[in-house]
């Protein structure tokens, strides 16, 4: 699995140990459109053809379709499969299979947009309703809404709100902020299921041979 930047692979790690996930490795890219170079550079070493399957972690961020074209237009020049739709599996003679996730996910309807710390807000709501409250007044008073990009937005909220509550570094990192020790984003609320369900049934998914996740889920009863 490849995510963005370091924040997305603790994401995914931890996530992964609170819902007892296994089988699955970890890397990032630093940054939505180094995909392609990275996976050039994977294509090179020695041990790829151990590489059965890869799924792509990537943020919507202000346009769920160019932040997906993008992927695609990398994957394209390097020659590595092309999904046609994010969550639908491409296959290419001599790689592994390759899915993509946008994030967030599942998105609502309404609004696509967004990112890593758009999934992650709701779980710190919760773990933190009091700190919440009083982001949420600040997020008001200093007229965040109006800014033009919702990440933005979002990854500010993330960001008052470690600082609300883990006292001693309010500089404290996003990719620190996963253990269940630290209790500041709880990776077993219901609002990484959708995520969850879709690592722990990778590999079965992607050895399956159907495309899309839905059909797979469809299909398997899952």
């Amino acid at each position: 699995m490849l995510g963005e930047g370091d924040r997305d692979r603790a994401f995914l790690e931890n996530l992964c140990q609170n819902r007892q996930i296994t089988g699955l490795t970890f890397d990032f890219v630093k940054g939505n459109d180094k995909f392609g170079s990275f996976l050039s550079g994977m294509y090179a070493q020695s041990h790829f053809d151990e590489c059965k399957s890869i799924l792509l972690m990537s943020d919507n961020d202000e346009s769920a379709q160019d932040s997906f074209a993008s992927i695609k237009k990398q994957l394209k020049n390097v020659d590595f499969p092309v999904p046609p739709r994010p969550l639908e599996m491409a296959h290419k003679q001599g790689y592994p299979s390759l899915g993509v996730l946008m994030l967030p996910y599942p998105a609502p309807v309404q609004d696509e947009r967004g990112c890593l710390e758009t999934l992650l807000i709701p779980a710190m709501e919760t773990a933190n309703p009091m700190q919440a409250a009083c982001v949420n007044q600040l997020i008001n008073c200093v007229g965040v809404a109006a800014w033009p990009k919702i990440g933005s937005q979002h990854k500010m909220k993330v960001r008052c709100l470690i600082s609300a509550v883990w006292s001693d570094d309010p500089m404290y990192g996003l990719q620190y902020c996963f253990p269940p020790g630290k209790n500041l984003i709880p990776l077993g609320h219901h609002s990484f299921d959708a995520v969850a369900l879709i690592l722990r049934h990778f590999q079965a998914w992607s050895d399956s041979g159907v495309k899309s996740w839905d059909e797979w889920r469809t299909a398997t009863g899952v």
